[in-house]
């Protein structure tokens, strides 16, 4: 699945790894992070530098809060330089 936040922020893919197990790309072939399922707790989020997001009801939310936190670290980023 390949999800597009707008025109000009970058895209993020995801694969699933294994049951349970979702990993984020982003375009530049760097890991955004992690999504875990977490058997009758949720989906657990983790960014590539081993931020938790918190653990989310759903699959689809838990994508969205890493793509959102992958998004601000991006402009976070730009805006340092």
């Amino acid at each position: 699945m390949l999800r597009e936040h707008d025109n000009t922020t970058k895209a993020v893919s995801w694969r699933c790894a294994q049951a349970g197990l979702w990993i984020a790309t982003r375009d530049d072939g760097r890991p955004a992070g992690i999504v875990v399922e977490r058997w009758s707790e949720g989906f657990q989020v983790t960014t590539s530098i081993g931020r938790d997001l918190g653990t989310f009801p759903a699959l689809e939310e838990a994508q969205r809060a890493l793509e959102r936190a992958d998004v601000t670290a991006r402009a976070r980023a730009a805006a340092r330089r």
